[in-house]
């Protein structure tokens, strides 16, 4: 099986480059198309696909982003098209998501529906977390985590004091959410009281 290429990228467009490999020029597909640069020799991680549908090539950075992309597009539902578009957002945010059970910040991103999102998160969360706990900055994962919890506690006790929707994400737009929770729900309270008329509701 092959991994990767290493050649001359000769152009680069919106969503593909043209890879000078050996004397023969290559249409290859990638995400974050903005990193890889036109008569930068490089190595390229690749997935070829070749069925009755498609015969494309597909590349990649690293070899973990490639790993991913092949984890998406085993999962039905999940074409290379939605996979790059996953990719787009950048693999570790997109492993940090789904090891964290996001399913709402998985949703955001194009043709990724709810069924998509928690079938990602089924199949790969334990396999994602492990890969979290071996990158750098995985504190700061854990942290993110750990803010999200605040944020989902903070946002359900606004809605049982009766407060709609836009009124708590003003509040979160202009507050940062801790673990004293009952201190948040009253500085909110006195925010939107003091600024309604930039609140619609």
């Amino acid at each position: 099986m092959l991994i990767y290429k290493y050649g001359k990228i000769m152009h680069v467009n919106t969503n593909y480059l043209i890879l000078d490999h050996n004397g023969e020029g290559e249409l290859i597909y990638v995400p974050n198309i903005e990193r890889f640069k036109k008569d930068e020799v490089r190595k390229i991680f690749i997935s070829h696909i070749q069925n009755e549908y498609n015969n494309t090539t597909y590349g990649f950075d690293n070899f973990k982003e490639l790993v991913i992309f092949e984890d998406l597009i085993s999962l039905q539902g999940i074409g290379p098209k939605i996979a790059i578009s996953i990719l787009n957002e950048g693999w570790e945010k997109i492993i940090a998501m789904v090891a964290n059970e996001d399913k709402e910040a998985l949703q955001e991103i194009n043709y990724v529906s709810g069924k998509i999102a928690n079938n990602i998160i089924f199949n790969f969360k334990d396999k994602y977390a492990k890969f979290l706990e071996k990158l750098e900055g995985f504190e700061t994962y854990k942290m993110k985590k750990v803010t999200n919890n605040f944020v989902t506690q903070f946002e359900d006790t606004m809605k049982m004091l009766g407060f709609k929707n836009p009124q708590i994400q003003y509040a979160l737009d202009k507050m940062e959410i801790n673990e004293n929770i009952e201190k948040c729900v009253e500085d909110a309270i006195k925010l939107i009281s003091q600024n309604q008329n930039e609140i619609r509701i």
